[in-house]
């Protein structure tokens, strides 16, 4: 072979299955789908481009990728809102802002990744999904990163501002730098403790945060413009990077959005509507190109490509707590005949979210626990919650499970890694969460017992017979409300990629 046989064609040209100049080695071609660092040297190329949705409306939106290169799972989607009442924007006064524990992930409500007519991977709820996904991020990225990138600004701080003087003159006698009794959000700005009395402080959060934002240089308000990556978006990617030049169909995502009342929330008693920015809703895909002879020498090598992965399978109950009674629940949420690695479940407060869920600093994406009443003997007040799991004709625990430490430990056994959630967020316990304002909203009344998640690992690699998967749950002091149980059932699925034709099919 001449050396004009081993020339480089332009990244981006059709490939051939068939071109000669590639290697016929096996054991030369690195696995370029695998997320890592590659066995071998080589040139990588990285094109990017910003594509404009196919189908755009308040309620849906459709991406088709080209079939080019290699998709780079961290690739973005952007999006912005604008925040209206009655069709006009917010006055300065008025504060609006993302869900403080999900950012923009409250829009999405459904997003699907399809290739030609086959759904690869769908995850419903997907919003209240990323409620507990967001607890998984480290705070400090929250602060100093997250808020930028996506809105989310759950990062906690001592408050360490104590005393009982209201007069500012003689504040500083009674401030503490060493001894706090409770905690607030770390949004990025400090305040004066002088300026206001205990109990009137207010925290706020930077302009650029803000979904009404600052004003230019022109004196108009500019929204500013989030992401979400399209790994968050789908499990699939996680583990896969599409070789999208293999594919012979085509590659949609599918978003449907949530309610407008339900994207976002605001600072004042307000019936705010928020509105997407058709004009900043974008995909920034980042397409991977090696060089030309290695890419067809691994489309030869793999006519037939398999790809294991996880997918989500939603189901919901509403519960009506009419009393202060103990709430048995026996639910089969399926999964017959398929492989379930795990089972996450909240409890949603959907009395409260179908009023006015905007005027609130975490909207409706909440999962609450039992209740407490701290007003008389703690014995008679404070509820419990009994948990259990049977599939395959066996519980998953020998005896039902009532202690928190328990509960929250499962969490991290099931994920490897521990939720930033504290014992007062999570059960309503030790009573650290600060009662002064933040952004005009109570944090003790919002977050307290609010972050109350439930997961188990099913740990004996079977697959679950045709009785599929039942949940065993007793509430004890339920408040008096109506509620939303969402089940997610992580399920284990194969795609097949047979001379780019995609079959999907359970594990």
């Amino acid at each position: 072979m001449d050396s004009s046989d081993n020339s480089v064609k332009p990244m981006g040209s059709s490939l051939s299955a068939d071109d000669s100049s590639a290697p016929t080695s096996p054991s030369q071609i690195p696995d370029l789908m695998k997320i890592g660092a590659s066995p071998v040297n080589t040139n990588m190329d990285v094109e990017t481009d910003v594509l404009d949705s196919v189908v755009i409306n308040e309620n849906f939106c459709r991406f088709r990728l080209q079939n080019k290169g290699i998709l780079h799972s961290n690739s973005k989607l952007t999006f912005s809102l604008k925040p209206e009442i009655n069709g006009e924007v917010l006055t300065d006064g008025d504060v609006s802002f993302l869900p403080l524990n999900i950012g923009i992930n409250s829009l999405i409500d459904r997003c699907v990744l399809k290739v030609g007519t086959k759904t690869v991977c769908e995850t419903s709820d997907f919003n209240h999904f990323m409620a507990f996904r967001s607890t998984f991020i480290n705070p400090q990225h929250n602060k100093h990163r997250e808020i930028v990138g996506t809105g989310r600004v759950m990062c906690r701080k001592w408050e360490y501002f104590e005393g009982s003087k209201t007069s500012s003159a003689s504040y500083n006698q009674d401030i503490s730098h060493t001894n706090a009794s409770c905690y607030t959000l770390d949004l990025g700005h400090e305040i004066l403790a002088k300026e206001k009395a205990v109990g009137a402080r207010q925290y706020d959060m930077p302009e650029y945060a803000k979904l009404s934002g600052h004003s230019s240089a022109s004196g108009t308000k500019q929204c500013p413009v989030f992401q979400i990556a399209l790994n968050d978006l789908f499990p699939f990617l996680k583990m896969n990077q599409l070789p999208l030049y293999l594919f012979k169909e085509d590659i949609d995502i599918e978003l449907y959005f949530s309610k407008e009342n339900r994207r976002a929330c605001v600072n004042v008693n307000k019936d705010v509507t928020f509105k997407i920015d058709t004009n900043e809703v974008k995909m920034i895909a980042d397409y991977i190109f090696y060089p030309q002879e290695m890419m067809v020498a691994y489309a030869n090598a793999n006519k037939q490509m398999s790809f294991t992965y996880v997918d989500y399978r939603l189901v919901k109950r509403t519960l009506d707590n009419t009393g202060d009674t103990i709430q048995n629940l026996i639910l089969n949420i399926g999964g017959a005949g398929r492989v379930v690695n795990k089972i996450l479940m909240g409890l949603e407060n959907s009395q409260d979210a179908l009023t006015n869920p905007e005027q609130t600093l975490f909207n409706h994406y909440n999962s609450v626990g039992i209740n407490v009443n701290k007003s008389s003997d703690a014995s008679a007040n404070m509820g419990e919650f009994s948990h259990n799991i049977r599939y395959n004709d066996n519980f998953l625990y020998p005896i039902d499970i009532k202690n928190n430490s328990r509960i929250f430990h499962n969490i991290t056994s099931a994920e490897g890694s521990t939720p930033f959630i504290s014992k007062d967020e999570f059960s309503r316990e030790q009573d650290l969460v600060t009662q002064e304002l933040v952004l005009n909203r109570n944090l003790k009344t919002e977050a307290q017992g609010n972050f109350y998640w439930i997961e188990d690992r099913l740990n004996r690699n079977e697959r679950v017979n045709s009785r599929g998967i039942e949940i065993y749950h007793t509430w004890d002091k339920l408040p008096n409300k109506s509620f939303t149980l969402r089940v997610w059932l992580e399920v284990v699925k194969m795609a097949v990629l047979d001379n780019g034709i995609l079959s999907i099919v359970y594990a």
